[in-house]
């Protein structure tokens, strides 16, 4: 599992979409976050890194660049899947790393005041991180790498649409409601649905013609 882990660091240095992407993302994000409650910043940043990491060599796929490498390692369909679900909460780390050192030079730099390490934000990020991947992963483990994408793309405007009401409604949009489930019941959640994530994308995966 660690070659898998190599070649997926691998595209990612390679693909210059994913660097752009790494670069740009937080000035980008920074100039647009003014009207944004600013803890849903660093929560946001996290979420998107590690989603992006996450579903990285599953793009590639769209293009076949991958299935060179991946036909060159000795691993199973199964392992595939458990490498995928488990190296999340790699991605999840070093996104939180990544993004801590890239907003503690901004701040650093006193170009603009920021926060770049917030506990609880980390802890709210990762059951959203486990919730988005497990609904995602299924989809790319049973459809053409195209037609996931478009689900993506569906379940990312969505996902938009939240994080833009509780941003600019604050206590009175969907934010009112979230904050009725506490934490711990929360990842609960979060952890009932990865698994059960987790099973389905087996099935889906071992019935699928590669």
């Amino acid at each position: 599992m660690l070659g898998l882990l190599k070649r997926d660091f691998l595209l990612m240095v390679s693909s210059k979409q994913m660097l752009i992407f790494l670069l740009f993302y937080i000035p980008f994000f920074i100039l647009i976050s003014e009207s944004f409650i600013p803890e849903i910043f660093y929560f946001m940043i996290i979420v998107f890194y590690t989603y992006m990491m996450s579903i990285m060599s599953f793009s590639f796929d769209v293009t076949g660049k991958s299935k060179y490498i991946m036909n060159s390692l000795p691993i199973s369909r199964g392992e595939l899947i458990l490498y995928k679900y488990l190296s999340t909460f790699v991605y999840f780390a070093a996104s939180i790393v990544y993004a801590g050192v890239y907003l503690w030079i901004i701040d650093s730099l006193k170009l603009v005041s920021v926060d770049y390490f917030n506990l609880k934000q980390i802890a709210n990020a990762l059951p959203t991180v486990m919730i988005f991947i497990s609904i995602l992963y299924p989809v790319y483990f049973r459809f053409e790498p195209k037609i996931a994408q478009i689900i993506q793309m569906v379940v990312l405007m969505v996902f938009f649409t939240i994080i833009g009401n509780i941003s600019f409604t604050g206590d009175k949009g969907i934010l009112k409601y979230i904050s009725l489930l506490q934490w711990k019941q929360f990842m609960v959640i979060a952890i009932v649905m990865y698994i059960l994530s987790f099973i389905l994308s087996n099935q889906l995966y071992k019935k699928r013609d590669i």
